[in-house]
């Protein structure tokens, strides 16, 4: 059976419903994906932002678990890109309280900053709302915690890139 009958060069009704199905599946997920992103813009270097952000993280009581550093990788596979660093973070007191109500709320944590420089030299620092992976596990106390969380990082972001 076709799924699409054209009438008079006119998709039928079932033909628009499938058809509106599919675009939403589709776009769905970019329009989710848009919201759970941050993007910030730094008004330094790349160098002076990776710093700025793992001294704000500091500043502010996280403990930096891991930096990775994607331009050093892609060099050793002869691949040059620009500055390129995911900087991981946590605070052991805050995935204390978090872990025993869901364990696999380790797939959330540490956080994650990655910053990027792009081609016309512009430093980004990018992530993902800890809100939305914390309000998947259907836990009133992780949903807000991943709430307040969003606003920390956004404070953190700000001012390491200002």
């Amino acid at each position: 059976m076709k799924q699409f009958k054209l009438k008079k060069n006119r998709i039928t009704t079932r033909g628009r419903g499938t058809l509106y199905a599919l675009t939403v599946l589709i776009l769905l997920p970019l329009v989710s994906f848009a919201q759970e992103r941050v993007d910030k813009i730094s008004n330094k270097s790349f160098a002076e932002t990776v710093k700025a952000v793992e001294t704000t993280l500091k500043k502010n009581g996280f403990m930096i678990v891991a930096t990775i550093d994607h331009q050093n990788m892609l060099t050793m596979v002869g691949t040059k890109i620009k500055g390129s660093k995911t900087i991981e973070f946590g605070k052991p007191d805050m995935m204390k309280m978090l872990m025993p109500m869901a364990q696999e709320a380790g797939l959330e944590m540490p956080g994650r900053f990655y910053i990027w420089e792009s081609n016309d030299r512009k430093t980004t620092v990018s992530y993902y709302k800890p809100s939305v992976g914390f309000s998947k596990y259907g836990n009133e106390m992780m949903t807000k915690m991943g709430k307040d969380m969003v606003g920390m990082w956004g404070m953190i972001v700000d001012e390491a890139a200002k």
